[in-house]
C-alpha cells in the first residue's frame, strides 16, 4: 500500500506511470535514442501478451499507460492495446517521432479516446534534423501535429535537452505556439542506449539548464503548460517546492518501463532489469525486487545524495547516477549544492527565489 513517511513525504508502493516500449523497430536513428532502436526484436510480446500485460498493470493499480519505442505506430495491433489500456479506465498516451501520421489514423486514436500523442521535437528544424539524422524530419513531424489537432487530439511534445539545442531553446518554444500544442516537456539527456557523451552538457551547466526551463515555464504560464523531469527542479521552481506530493526522481517509485520483450526496468532512462513477464507476474517483480526496495527507501542512496536533506523531495537523478557511475544509489553528478549542504540543513528557500542562469543558488 502506499505510504508516508515521517516527514510527510509520500511514497508510492505501486508505480502509477508505466511506460512501454511496444516495439525496437524505428523508422529513424537518432543520435539521442535512449532504447538504440533500430529493426524490430524476434521476440517482442505478442498481442495477447501485451494485453495480458495491460490486466496485470491495472490490477497493480497504474493509471497512466505510456506507449512508446522505437517507433510505436509501427505496430499493427497499437490501437488494439491503447483501447484495452482505456477500457481499465487508464489514462493511455503513445510517443511518436511524427514521420508519418495519415489523418485516418489520427482520427482512430480520437475516437478511441487516446488521452494524448507525444511527437518528438527537439528544437528548431536545424538541430531537430541532425539530431535525428533525417532532413525534413521537423516538417514531417510538425505536419504530424497539424494532422493531430484537425483530429481532435491534445498533442504533447517533447524536447530532450542536449549540448545541439540547449541554446535556442527560447526560439524554439516561442515556434510552438503557432503549433497549437498543449504541453512541452523538457527531458533530461542521460548517456544511454544510443546516446554519447558528446551530446552531454557539463555537469556544472545542468544547473543553468534546469533553472532555464523553471524560467520558460514561468514565462509562458497560461500560453503553453511546460513540465520536465528533472528531479532538482524543486530547487529552482517555486511551484514545484510548494507541491507536497513531489517526490523527485520517480524511477522505482511513481514509474516503471517495460521494454518490447517483457523486462520491467525502474525507468525508461534507467536499464536496470528487475525481471520479466515472460517469467513472473508484474507485482511479484516489483514486490521482490531488491532494486525497487532501495530505490523506494533512499536512505539506501549514499554520497552527498545520501545525506542531503531534500534527499526524500529529490534524490537526484537515478537513471544519471548509473550511467556516469555503474551504480544507481550513487550521487547524482550534476546536482549543484555544495557538499557541506548534505550535513547541514537546507537553506529555507523563498518564495520568489530566482530563476537565475548563473552557477550559484541565490534566494530573494
Amino acid at each position: 500500500m502506499n505510504r508516508t513517511d515521517a516527514g510527510g513525504t509520500y511514497r508510492p508502493a505501486w508505480p502509477m506511470h508505466v511506460v512501454w516500449l511496444a516495439t525496437n523497430a524505428c523508422t529513424a536513428r537518432c543520435l539521442h535514442c535512449s532504447s538504440n532502436s533500430a529493426k524490430r526484436s524476434p521476440d517482442e510480446m505478442s498481442t495477447a501478451q501485451a494485453i495480458d500485460m495491460v490486466d496485470q498493470l491495472a490490477g497493480c493499480g497504474v493509471v497512466d499507460f505510456g506507449i512508446s519505442g522505437g517507433e510505436p505506430l509501427l505496430r499493427r495491433d497499437l490501437l488494439e492495446i491503447a483501447s484495452h489500456a482505456k477500457a481499465h479506465g487508464m489514462s493511455v498516451g503513445i510517443a511518436t517521432n511524427g514521420a508519418k501520421l495519415p489523418q485516418a489514423l489520427a482520427e482512430r486514436m480520437a475516437m478511441l479516446g487516446l488521452d494524448r500523442l507525444q511527437v518528438s521535437l527537439d528544437g528548431p528544424p536545424a538541430e531537430h534534423d541532425r539530431l535525428r539524422r533525417w532532413p525534413g524530419l521537423h516538417e514531417r513531424a510538425t505536419q504530424s501535429i497539424r494532422t493531430a489537432r484537425r483530429a481532435g487530439l491534445r498533442v504533447h511534445v517533447c524536447c530532450t535537452i542536449t549540448s545541439l539545442n540547449v541554446g535556442v531553446l527560447d526560439a524554439f518554444v516561442e515556434n510552438l505556439l503557432e503549433h497549437d500544442v498543449q504541453r512541452l516537456n523538457f527531458s533530461r539527456y542521460v548517456p544511454t542506449g544510443r546516446r554519447s557523451d558528446a551530446l552531454d552538457l557539463p555537469d556544472e551547466q545542468w544547473h543553468m539548464a534546469i533553472a532555464h526551463c523553471a524560467a520558460l515555464k514561468s514565462r509562458y504560464r497560461g500560453r503553453l503548460e511546460i513540465v520536465t523531469h528533472l528531479a532538482q527542479q524543486i530547487l529552482v521552481d517555486d511551484e514545484v517546492a510548494d507541491m507536497p506530493a513531489f517526490i523527485g526522481c520517480q524511477a522505482g517509485r511513481g514509474q516503471a518501463c517495460i521494454s518490447a520483450n517483457g523486462t520491467v526496468m525502474p525507468c525508461v532512462l534507467l536499464p536496470l532489469p528487475l525481471g520479466s513477464l515472460r517469467t513472473a507476474s508484474f507485482r511479484a517483480i516489483w514486490e521482490d525486487s531488491s532494486h525497487v526496495r532501495r530505490l523506494q527507501e533512499r536512505e539506501h542512496l549514499h554520497g552527498s545524495c545520501g545525506g542531503c536533506l531534500v534527499r526524500d523531495r529529490c534524490g537526484g537523478c537515478r537513471a544519471v547516477a548509473y550511467a556516469r557511475t555503474g551504480d544507481y544509489l550513487a550521487s547524482d553528478p550534476r546536482c549543484w549544492l555544495p557538499a557541506e549542504w548534505s550535513t547541514v540543513a537546507f537553506p529555507p528557500r523563498s518564495k520568489g527565489a530566482r530563476h537565475g542562469t548563473d552557477s550559484s543558488i541565490r534566494y530573494a
